[in-house]
């Protein structure tokens, strides 16, 4: 704000140059900032439907489960316990016998993210179209 004299006295007058330089320099700011924001992982829930029946186990999608158990990860493939580096094999092989190629996976919350990458991208290695991740929300709705 800015005071000056006229004739009659002090008046006050608000000086708006500084205020738009200030939102101008905001608004670069923001504009630079916003397509550098990391995007999150795309992904889908899996839904419940409770109206069709599948057919047989050709339409069942492959469970993949990740546990942690002391300090490494322990994997199940449809049950089938394995390790790290028959994950991927036993996916190609298990998903070639499938319709849909489609992949749910359930991973400890206590498990590094980079476990959960690895066995996502051993499955769209071995040609699924989509992986779904269970998560305990999706679970509870299920039962």
């Amino acid at each position: 704000m800015a005071f000056s004299t006229n004739s009659s006295g002090l008046s006050s007058e608000i000086n708006v140059t500084p205020l738009i330089d200030v939102l101008l320099v905001l608004l670069i700011i923001f504009m630079v900032i916003v397509p550098v924001l990391p995007r999150g992982l795309n992904s889908e829930l899996p839904s419940a439907n409770t109206g069709q029946q599948r057919n047989g186990d050709a339409d069942r999608p492959v469970l993949v489960r990740v546990e942690i158990q002391g300090v490494e990860a322990r994997y199940f493939v449809d049950e089938q316990s394995v390790s790290e580096t028959e994950v991927s094999p036993l996916l190609v092989e298990l998903l070639g016998r499938k319709v849909e190629r489609r992949i749910l996976l359930k991973a400890d919350a206590a498990l590094d993210f980079g476990v959960v990458s690895r066995v996502i991208d051993a499955g769209r290695a071995a040609g699924t179209e989509n992986v779904a991740l269970i998560t305990p929300a999706s679970e509870a709705r299920n039962r």
